[in-house]
């Protein structure tokens, strides 16, 4: 038998113009009352045992219950009588309990997946109750609950708070599992008793252990037209039932230092932990839509000795803390403490290994794939790293590299982004808005494109043809190709080995040897990465095996001088605003470590040696300025 209880009395007073008399578990939810839609989720997962504690007008809800025969449930609505509190009126009906019951507020519109949230309780069998915890977007105003590392509750925060101090961003949601056995002591104690003020704090404070659940699962009091009208806008939507844990989720996965956070180099104390600009408004963007927000990051600070587990988790609380007061949150953070090199003074010897969470690897994000139900086809990561590219392509999530922090300067993996903008509020919104855009417009510009076809890509330094190549190559796999972007940059030439001019710093002719070759049977190369900062390709690259009936898209500055040994091959010249442009180019060189005059001196010289030359290749592409939403592609 699975029992759940719901705590039914309220008057319902904020909301009496709403409710024309009748008790607040009945204000009706886009044609249901919220008490049939909190029993028919109960029976939808099993419950057959229905106990609905009542108060105020009491008998329109046992009437109510009967008139749809109790939903064919065993059902029994209970009334004390007097005014008890949550946590007094389930204590004055222990005698009613079953040893494992749910506990739901009948004034919350909720879609979990329940059995989800059983099984969590039943594996904390020492655990008095196990409360469903999540995070929200106004954590400083928010009575929060702080949980340790093995998943128990440690401390309530209730509201207000100690200005000095950060808190995580977990909230009591108003849902939980709870043990008759953990309620005995309990038994008899008079007054009005609130589970969340009063009750829980006592357990704790005696010794019982609880357990916090957290999931971003909908869960939303209805108490005030506000919010009754925000429950019923969202189940129009839709998006209430698309937040069930029993169906897939999307997910937007974010890498730490320098993208959601400046980049300081080994961040070891909270104080130093500072936003980037936008970081907030971003987040919350994507709070608002169906995108989960998980951190996955590499903090071998712990290993190295330079940072507690405490001080970690007060990085977390503070970081928490400032996107609350934007009214931002995070899902989830997922960190790995480890880190593979050891002999170092001050280290923590059991960090030192060689673990399957450090980025690359992909451990993290398998782990937030099991806690999430996530679909990875529907995701995306964003990172500062090319160790958090190759991290998304190893698990199969599309990547975003932002130009902050390391801006894909790091190279300690070798990996090609989908996709690269500015930072974290241009990549979001490039999510909820310009990819879908994009690949509309990308899949007209390919309508003609066949198996084994070549696409070629030019136009100047920073225009976009990286971009609406990976969209190309999107969404010609999603028509069922085989479709490779080979970026001209991998077979760029050492600094120290090039000749004069923009045809001097690629080797045209290895690409020309592999588009001729593959026509003849499969080719296997290693597809390079170009140092920026030491000016050199780096060593083995990114293998790919090409067949013949292959689409490859070949993009790069140069990109459309092979079209005189490739006639059929479909071509593309992408151009932007010179004065956007310029801008980008600028930027692209500062972030290399020129100061603004060399910057632009590099800019006035290629102006000279490559714009002339490039632009005389677009004769016979197809010229594209591709405008998005808010920005030039």
């Amino acid at each position: 038998m699975k029992q759940v209880v719901i705590l039914a009395g309220g008057k319902g007073t904020r909301l009496a113009e709403r409710l024309n008399g009748l008790p607040k578990p009945l204000i009706d939810i886009c044609g249901v009352p919220l008490l049939e839609r909190q029993i028919l989720l109960a029976k939808r997962y099993g419950f057959t045992d229905v106990l609905v504690l009542v108060n105020h007008a009491a008998q329109f809800i046992i009437d109510f219950c009967a008139a749809r025969s109790n939903w064919g449930l065993r059902l029994t609505c209970l009334d004390d009588g007097v005014p008890r509190g949550t946590a007094g009126a389930t204590l004055a009906a222990l005698d009613h309990l079953a040893e494992e019951f749910l506990v739901m507020y009948g004034d919350t519109m909720l879609e979990v997946d329940l059995n989800r949230f059983q099984q969590a309780h039943m594996e904390r069998p020492c655990a008095a109750a196990t409360l469903f915890l999540h995070p929200n977007d106004h954590p400083h105003d928010s009575d929060l609950v702080e949980v340790n590392d093995n998943g128990e509750i440690v401390a309530f925060h209730p509201y207000p708070h100690d200005p000095s101090c950060y808190y995580p961003n977990l909230v009591n949601a108003a849902l939980y599992w709870v043990r008759k056995s953990a309620l005995l002591p309990f038994r008899g104690k008079e007054g009005q008793i609130d589970f969340a003020k009063h009750l829980f704090p006592e357990m704790l404070a005696a010794g019982q252990e609880l357990a916090g659940y957290i999931s971003s699962e909908y869960i939303k009091d209805s108490g005030t037209p506000k919010r009754l009208d925000k429950v019923c806008n969202d189940f129009i939507s839709g998006r209430i039932v698309r937040s069930n844990l029993d169906q897939k989720q999307i997910a937007v996965f974010l890498d730490r230092d320098g993208t959601v956070n400046r980049e300081v180099g080994h961040l070891a104390n909270a104080d130093a932990l500072e936003l980037l600009p936008g970081v907030s408004q971003a987040l919350r963007r994507l709070n608002q839509s169906d995108y989960r927000s998980i951190i996955v990051t590499n903090q071998p600070v712990l290993a190295r000795g330079d940072c507690s587990m405490a001080e970690l988790r007060r990085i977390h609380a503070r970081m928490e803390t400032l996107l609350g007061h934007e009214g931002a949150y995070l899902d989830r953070i997922y960190f790995c403490p480890h880190h593979p090199d050891s002999g170092f003074p001050g280290e923590v010897a059991a960090l030192k290994i060689d673990c399957n969470c450090r980025k690359p690897k992909t451990g993290l994000v398998e782990a937030a794939c099991r806690e999430f139900n996530i679909d990875l086809s529907g995701s995306w990561f964003i990172g500062d790293t090319l160790v958090d590219v190759a991290t998304a392509h190893a698990i199969g999530l599309r990547a975003i590299l932002v130009e902050t922090g390391y801006a894909g300067m790091d190279y300690r993996a070798m990996a090609w982004p989908d996709y690269t903008l500015p930072d974290l509020p241009h990549a979001v919104d490039f999510i909820l808005n310009d990819h879908r855009q994009l690949l509309e417009f990308a899949a007209m510009q390919t309508a003609e494109v066949k198996a084994g076809d070549l696409v070629l890509v030019g136009g100047l330094s920073r225009s976009g043809k990286s971009n609406f190549s990976s969209a190309m190559t999107e969404r010609l796999r999603l028509r069922g190709l085989t479709a490779h972007r080979l970026p001209l940059d991998a077979w760029l030439i050492d600094d120290n080995q090039r000749t004069t001019g923009v045809m001097g710093r690629y080797d045209l002719p290895a690409v020309s040897h592999l588009l001729q070759a593959r026509t003849n049977g499969m080719q296997q190369l290693e597809l390079g990465v170009y140092h920026k900062l030491q000016r050199r390709r780096m060593g083995s690259g990114i293998p790919i095996t090409i067949n013949p009936q292959d689409v490859i898209i070949v993009d790069g500055t140069v990109a459309l001088e092979l079209a005189h040994l490739f006639p059929d091959a479909h071509r593309f010249f992408v151009e932007i605003a010179e004065d956007e442009r310029k801008r980008r180019v600028l930027n692209e060189y500062r972030l290399r470590g020129c100061n603004d005059e060399e910057a632009e001196f590099i800019y006035n010289s290629r102006q000279r040696d490559e714009v002339p030359y490039i632009f005389s290749g677009a004769d016979g592409a197809n010229r594209l300025n591709i405008q998005l939403t808010n920005r030039q592609l």
